[in-house]
């Protein structure tokens, strides 16, 4: 079963772990995609830079910075000290993409290399440190370099689904239709999963499963693995992803006929309305606040609808904001 994130350790100690995927040809932009490891920013950062890299014929080099302790915090607030970034040899970027509030100094610092830099997500310092600041609308940032996205990027374009319903539809064939791809998060830092929480939603699995849909479901880090082992139980012929092998998330988005996205994340939300089908918001946690807002702005644009315990109908184009921010970030270029 999926394992929940870690939570931040050993916060007064320094911690830089750098992690590479590299692919350099000088005559090439050099686009840098920075987070600082965590599932969400990777995807993020990841996104936005292989839309930007099919835009400028780009390549990119991935790193995942850890940053933890006293630099952490004197970077943020003098981010004119020299970057962790320029502390490693690599190939001298084009721009550089970050990807949460934790590496935002580190983006902000390679600004004097004389690449462009663009942070995604509030980075929580001063925003004129960058070229540009990707934000979704719910999070209010007004400024000249900044750019609202309902919702938030992500690695989901008709590319990637294209080549994941090649990929996976032989694995999903037996299923009957309408498939419908359950993603569910979990518990937050405001609002835990509760035992009624996950008994619920097993029983509304369960009631769709008895009217024909076939469920292909995935679980994410913060749903708890005695949770995840009850749903599955509820809906034994649905097609459950364990956490083994390997992960066919991409899949169950492109070959779907419509999805069902827990209330705790925007990510999710956002990743299954780029895909253009059919998107019911299961409200599992009633978040309040900022996601709240979002989803009352995803179903006002027509990009979803609140579960009401059928088959979800509310269809709409792709919601395609990170096709929307690399044009942005390619003008910069």
């Amino acid at each position: 079963m999926p394992v929940r994130d870690n939570a931040d350790r050993n916060s007064e100690k320094e911690n830089y772990s750098i992690a590479i995927k590299m692919e350099t040809n000088s005559a090439k932009p050099i686009i840098w995609a920075v987070s600082d490891g965590r599932a969400g920013n990777v995807a993020m950062a990841m996104g936005l830079a292989e839309r930007l890299a099919a835009l400028s014929d780009g390549h990119i080099v991935q790193i995942n910075q850890t940053v933890s302790g006293p630099r952490a915090w004197l970077a943020a607030r003098m981010p004119w000290l020299p970057s962790q970034l320029q502390m490693a040899t690599y190939p001298q970027p084009t721009v550089v993409i970050g990807a949460g509030r934790r590496i935002a100094p580190s983006v902000a610092g390679m600004r004097r290399s004389g690449a462009r830099v663009i942070q995604i997500l509030n980075p929580q310092m001063a925003l004129r440190h960058f070229d540009l600041v990707i934000a979704p609308e719910h999070d209010g940032l007004q400024a000249p370099n900044t750019l609202a996205t309902l919702g938030s990027v992500h690695r989901i374009s008709p590319q990637q689904l294209t080549v994941a319903q090649s990929e996976w539809a032989a694995r999903f064939a037996s299923l009957p239709q309408p498939r419908i791809a359950v993603l569910i998060g979990g518990s937050t830092k405001r609002t835990s999963m509760t035992d009624a929480m996950a008994t619920k939603l097993a029983k509304d699995l369960r009631i769709l499963a008895d009217q024909g849909a076939g469920l292909m479901i995935t679980a994410s880090r913060r749903t708890p693995e005695y949770h995840a082992k009850e749903i599955a139980a509820s809906v034994p012929e649905a097609d459950f992803w364990d956490g083994t092998g390997k992960n066919p998330y991409f899949g169950m988005l492109a070959c779907a006929d419509a999805l069902i996205v827990t209330d705790d994340s925007v990510n999710m939300a956002s990743e299954a309305a780029a895909t253009g089908k059919p998107v019911a918001i299961y409200p599992l946690l009633r978040e309040q606040g900022k996601i709240a807002r979002f989803h009352k702005q995803l179903i006002e644009a027509g990009h979803a609808q609140w579960f009401d315990g059928n088959f979800p109908t509310a269809h709409a184009e792709p919601l395609d904001e990170t096709g929307r921010a690399a044009a942005r970030v390619a003008a910069l270029l």
